[in-house]
């Protein structure tokens, strides 16, 4: 519940630091005095955006604490998010003047949404406004719902759960169809490119071994000539060659090359002239030999030439290595578009398989809804009968649409009667403002029955109401408050006068400035301030005895 609530430099709040009990509370003062501006100060701990616009002081920060006792039901939410547990917590707010706003929970800084998600468990604010979100299905559900956690707690829990992940798995679904579409588009002339080069059955330095090749034998006729002219050079059967000259000089020198000893010296030189020119025109035979020129075979060779020269052309590139790349990248991408279907089949049958256990809890949820629908039904009726609704019916209208969403299967709609023998319609259609309040307020008190909420805050959900209705509404206020702590902005002394405490907001006006201030009142204030809102400001002694009896 809420304990304490301290406001500082808020709209026209300078300066407010009340303390809270547990049972009902009422806040009273005239319009404009900051009843509204107090619950939009502590919409900030309840993790609502803010901007500089709401500083009374543009220099100063804006500071928002309000102090919660706990119960350990919200452990798990302090241990999710790393923060300390405590019985007594502290949710603060600041908003500096430049805009920038921090969040704390128990002095430790926390995100935002953090922040909200705890605050929720701890309080609901209903408005006035916030009366029309009964006209809205969305509200509807969370209505019955309520009830069903009653009889099937992780009911609606798992099929939620399911079907965010139903819907995630349907997204990715999606997202990877479109992709393997276009995919397809080109997949076949991908895998022609990828056939066309495993076909030509490239290896690395083929090119370079048939250019080579190539120009050798383009050239095989000019080679074969010039070695042919270069071996009858060194040796011929005519005698006048290069080797019939060396075997005739080293004929002559024979002889003389033991008398002179230098001349020894280079005729053995000249000896291994003889050799190596011997062994210079065998090679010159081999490679002579070697070279066997065939058009078939300088044919295939272009061929397998011109193979590689238009692929290279073809991907833009200007090596057989760039070409295999090219060629692993292709294969990469049909890779992919291979796994992309398996992954499509893959999610196909997690989506089915999480369609089938939907659909069975969606019957199991259509049941239960239309259980708690007839128990809300029946539970209402005294309430609205002790409002002045003797012969009001509440119909919730449960029906199945066979297509799967948030809420199940189902289409929800709350019919309405007012008048005996009348015709059941839509809330939106056949309710009066005062009528919707009052539906709304009984509503809420059977819903508090089965909700685990601390603190409910009722702005002005009395409207439209007066007399001896607005006495059994604060009746029904105060039975809520002996399981929750009902805090009621109102601006009926009936309902006032039902309250364990009574808090007065006015507005102060100084030469330079106007604030707002709340106060708790003792009994002889809430006789005066009940005896003002009786006679509208002017209090009479008639008002004041009036106040007197509706306190006792």
């Amino acid at each position: 519940m809420l304990q304490h609530l301290k406001i500082e430099n808020y709209a026209l709040i300078k300066h407010m630091d009340i303390p809270f009990e547990r049972g009902f509370i009422v806040i009273t003062g005239e319009t404009g005095a900051g009843k509204s501006i107090m619950l939009g100060a502590l919409g900030l701990v309840l993790g609502q955006r803010a901007d500089t616009s709401v500083l009374w002081d543009k220099e100063k920060k804006c500071i928002v604490e309000a102090e919660f006792l706990l119960d350990k039901s919200l452990i798990s939410i302090f241990e999710d998010n790393d923060l300390d547990y405590s019985e007594h917590t502290i949710l603060r707010r600041e908003i500096a003047p430049n805009g920038k706003s921090r969040a704390f929970i128990n002095d430790t800084p926390v995100q935002l949404n953090i922040m909200k998600d705890l605050a929720e468990s701890l309080m609901d604010i209903h408005s006035q406004h916030n009366t029309l979100t009964l006209k809205n299905s969305l509200f509807q559900f969370s209505i019955v719902d309520a009830y069903i956690n009653t009889y099937q707690e992780d009911l609606l829990g798992n099929y939620t759960s399911l079907y965010l992940k139903w819907k995630e798995i349907s997204l990715e679904l999606d997202n990877l169809e479109a992709k393997e579409t276009e995919f397809q588009k080109e997949a076949s002339y991908l895998q022609f490119l990828s056939d066309e080069l495993t076909e030509a059955n490239l290896t690395i330095g083929e090119k370079e071994e048939l250019e080579q090749e190539v120009k050798l034998l383009n050239n095989a006729e000019e080679i074969k000539s010039s070695i042919f002219k270069s071996i009858n050079l060194l040796d011929n059967e005519e005698g006048f060659c290069a080797t019939n000259l060396i075997k005739e000089a080293l004929s002559n020198l024979i002889k003389t090359k033991s008398i002179l000893k230098d001349l020894e010296e280079v005729y053995n030189r000249l000896d291994s002239t003889f050799i190596e020119i011997r062994d210079i025109i065998s090679e010159l035979t081999k490679l002579d030999e070697a070279i066997v020129f065939s058009p078939e075979k300088l044919t295939l060779m272009q061929e397998r030439l011109d193979l590689i020269y238009r692929l290279e052309k073809k991907h833009q590139v200007n090596s057989l290595e760039e070409l295999m790349q090219i060629k692993e990248e292709i294969d990469n991408k049909l890779l992919v578009s291979s796994n992309i279907n398996e992954k499509i089949e893959q999610l196909k049958t997690e989506q089915n398989n999480l369609f089938l256990k939907l659909s069975l809890l969606a019957k199991e949820i259509t049941k239960q809804r239309k259980l708690s629908s007839k128990t809300i039904e029946k539970e209402i009726l005294p309430l609205l009968l002790d409002m002045g609704m003797e012969q009001a019916v509440l119909k919730i209208n449960i029906t199945e649409n066979k297509t799967l969403s948030i809420n199940g299967e189902n289409d929800i709609e709350f019919l309405f009667n007012a008048n005996l023998g009348g015709e059941l319609q839509p809330i939106s259609k056949v309710i009066s403002g005062g009528e919707l309040s009052r539906l709304m307020l009984a509503l809420k008190a059977i819903m508090s029955i089965k909700a685990e909420m601390p603190t409910i805050i009722l702005d002005e959900i009395d409207s439209g109401v007066s007399g001896d209705i607005a006495s059994k509404v604060g009746n029904i206020m105060k039975l809520m408050s002996k399981n929750h702590q009902i805090i009621a902005i109102t601006h009926l002394a009936q309902i006032a006068a039902k309250a364990d405490y009574h808090y007065k907001v006015s507005k102060n006006t100084t030469s330079n400035s106007t604030f707002s201030d709340m106060k708790l009142l003792s009994k002889e204030e809430r006789i005066l301030e009940i005896a003002s809102i009786i006679s509208k400001d002017k209090i009479t002694q008639n008002a004041i005895s009036m106040a007197k009896e509706l306190l006792d």
